[in-house]
């Protein structure tokens, strides 16, 4: 799989592809614990530019929100 985001300060295009798909759905991310959401958004941190990574140290609300908007 891969994710398309837009790099606006860069004027480009950031295709960050996956090994693996970390979660099933948005239904799958409202049932994960916090430690289940921190396991998707550390696999996703190793692969996303440092731009986009998503902090580890938030609460699952704001952990939820970030794997959302980079998906």
């Amino acid at each position: 799989i891969a994710l398309q985001n837009e790099d606006t300060a860069e004027d480009a295009i950031v295709i960050t592809a996956l090994d693996a798909i970390p979660f099933c759905c948005h239904e799958d991310l409202l049932t994960m614990s916090h430690s289940q959401l921190v396991s998707v958004a550390a696999k996703l941190n190793d692969k996303l530019p440092n731009v986009l990574t998503i902090s580890l140290d938030e609460d699952a609300s704001f952990i939820r929100n970030s794997i959302e908007v980079i998906v």
